[in-house]
C-alpha cells in the first residue's frame, strides 16, 4: 500500500454522522492507503439479490488457535525488499532483539505480484522480474522464529493489476465491457470470483506451510466507487459487498485453520467510525465476527478534520486521533462480545512515516509514536503494528520499550462525544449487524435479503 488516499469530509450531524465520504489522492506520497478513503457518495455496483453461499456460514475458530502468539503483539511492517535484504533484515532483527518489538508483517504478495520463489503455478507465471526478493520463504520464517518473532504473511488480495490483466474474466468490468480502473489506473479482480479466492488462498496455504503464524489479508475489499468513475460490474456478484468479503474470509478460515494459521484482515481506519461497509465491504461487526484478528489502519495523516469529534488537526494530534477512533472500535467490539460473539483481536496499524503533504515540518518521531501507542493502551487494547513504506523505524525506535509487557488500561470510560457518536451509529445499521452476527453465532439462520436490508439501515 504505497499510494496514499486522503479521505474527504464525512457529513456531520452535530457529532459524527458517517453517512458519506470520499477520497482524494495525495499525489504519489509514500504512505499507505490506509483509511485509503471511504467513498460512499458514488453509485453502488450492480449486485444480485442472491446471498453469497458462504457468507452466512459462521465458522468458529478452533479452540486455542485464537490464543496463538504473544499476549501483547508489538509489530512492524517489512516490505519484501527489507525482508529479503542481507543488510536491512539483520538491523531490524537487532531492533526487535533489543526492544519490545515481537512481531513482523512480511509482504509475500502485493500489487507487484509474488515476492518469493513459489510453487503456485499461476503466481510463478505472473512473477515480475526483479520483484521476487525473498529467496527462501521457509528459511526466512525460521530465522524470524529463532529471534522470537510472531510472523504474519501479508497478501494483497483484490487490488491486483497483474492478475487482472492476465485474467480479465476474473476482473471488475466497466459497463459495456473492458477492465474497470481506479483513479490511479489500477485494475482490480472481483471479490466475488471463486477463481480469485483460490489463487490467493493457494498462496496463503504455501505461506502457512512455510511456518507463518498468521496470514494477513490486505485490500480484502472492493475498490472505492467514486462518482467520477464508471460503475463497477461484477459478473459473478451474489449478495452485497459485505457478503462477499465475509464469504472470502470464511473460506480462508476453512482452508487455513487446519494448518494452524490465523486469518487476519486489514480494514480502513474509518471502519469502526462508519455504521455500514464504508462502501467497500468492510462492515466492522461483520468482519470482526469473521476474522481472527482485525487491523484497522488508524494513521492520523489519513483523517480529515471532520472525521472524528474534537479532532480538528488529526495529523498533528496523534493521541487524540487514535484515542477517538480506537475508542469507537472498543465500544463496538465490547457490544459484540456482550451479544455472544467472540470478536476478532483488534490490532491497530499506527503511523511511523512523515506526512508533509498534510503538515509541513511535522516529523513523526518518538513523541508521535508514543502518543499513538498510549492512545491504544488508554482504550484498553494491548496490540499495535507500525507502518513505514520503506520499513525504516530508526526515527521512532526510541519510543519502543526495552521489553514487552502489558500496558493496556483495565478500564475504559469513553468520552461523551465518542459514546454519542457510537449511539448514533447504532441507529444507522450497527445494531442490526451485531444482531445478525449474534444469530450466526447461535447457529440461527436469517433471510439473507432481510439481513442485508437491516444492515443497510432500511
Amino acid at each position: 500500500m504505497i499510494r496514499t488516499y486522503l479521505p474527504k469530509p464525512l457529513a456531520l450531524l452535530g457529532l459524527l454522522v458517517l453517512a458519506a465520504c470520499g477520497g482524494a489522492e495525495a499525489g504519489e506520497q509514500p504512505a499507505r492507503a490506509a483509511s485509503d478513503t471511504a467513498s460512499a457518495a458514488s453509485a453502488a455496483p450492480a449486485e444480485s439479490a442472491a446471498a453469497a453461499p458462504a457468507a452466512d456460514e459462521a465458522l468458529a475458530t478452533p479452540a486455542g488457535l485464537r490464543q496463538k502468539g504473544p499476549a501483547q503483539i508489538r509489530g512492524i511492517y517489512l516490505n519484501a525488499y527489507a525482508a529479503g535484504s542481507p543488510n536491512r533484515l539483520p538491523k531490524l532483527l537487532k531492533m526487535a532483539d533489543e526492544t519490545e518489538i515481537n512481531a513482523f508483517v512480511i509482504d509475500v504478495k502485493d500489487e507487484k505480484g509474488i515476492r518469493y520463489d513459489t510453487e503456485v503455478a499461476l503466481a510463478r507465471q505472473l512473477a515480475q522480474p526483479g520483484e521476487v526478493t525473498i529467496e527462501n520463504l521457509k528459511e526466512l520464517v525460521d530465522t524470524l522464529k529463532a529471534h522470537g518473532i510472531f510472523t504474519m504473511a501479508r497478501i494483497v488480495v483484490f487490488k491486483d493489476p497483474i492478475l487482472s490483466k492476465a485474467k480479465p474474466e476474473w476482473s471488475v468490468r466497466k459497463p459495456g465491457g473492458g477492465l474497470w480502473m481506479d483513479k490511479a489506473g489500477n485494475t482490480w479482480v472481483s471479490p466475488w470470483d471463486p477463481e480469485v479466492w483460490d489463487y490467493n488462498l493457494s498462496i496463503a496455504e504455501e505461506a502457512a506451510r512455510a511456518g507463518f503464524d498468521a496470514v494477513q489479508f490486505d485490500y480484502v475489499r472492493f475498490a472505492e466507487p467514486f462518482k467520477s468513475l464508471p460503475a463497477q460490474i461484477h459478473p459473478k456478484a451474489q449478495g452485497d459487498r459485505t457478503d462477499a468479503i465475509a464469504a472470502f474470509l470464511n473460506e480462508a478460515k476453512r482452508r487455513l485453520h487446519p494448518l494452524g494459521v490465523l486469518v487476519t484482515a486489514d480494514v480502513f481506519g474509518l471502519s469502526p467510525n462508519d455504521p455500514r461497509d464504508v462502501q467497500i465491504g468492510q462492515q466492522w461487526e461483520t468482519i470482526s465476527a469473521t476474522a481472527d484478528h482485525i487491523l484497522p489502519m488508524m494513521y492520523p495523516s489519513h483523517y480529515l478534520p471532520t472525521h472524528l469529534p474534537g479532532v480538528p488537526r488529526p495529523n498533528t494530534m496523534p493521541y487524540e486521533t487514535v484515542y477517538k477512533s480506537a475508542g469507537m472500535a472498543r465500544l463496538r467490539t465490547d457490544r459484540l462480545r456482550e451479544a455472544g460473539v467472540e470478536p476478532a483481536r483488534v490490532i491497530p496499524w499506527l503511523q511511523a512515516f512523515n506526512a508533509p503533504w498534510v503538515t509541513k515540518n511535522y516529523p513523526y518521531g518518538p513523541e508521535q509514536a508514543r502518543a499513538q501507542t498510549r492512545a491504544v493502551y488508554d482504550v484498553g487494547f494491548e496490540d499495535w503494528v507500525f507502518w513505514h513504506p520503506g520499513s525504516k523505524y530508526e526515527q521512532i525506535a526510541a519510543a519502543f520499550a526495552k521489553e514487552t509487557r502489558a500496558q493496556a488500561k483495565s478500564e475504559y470510560t469513553p468520552p461523551p462525544e465518542v459514546l454519542s457518536a457510537v449511539e448514533l451509529l447504532e441507529k444507522q445499521g450497527v445494531r442490526a449487524a451485531r444482531e445478525h452476527a449474534a444469530a450466526q453465532a447461535r447457529g440461527e439462520t436469517r433471510d439473507p435479503a432481510a439481513a442485508r436490508a437491516a444492515r443497510a439501515g432500511q
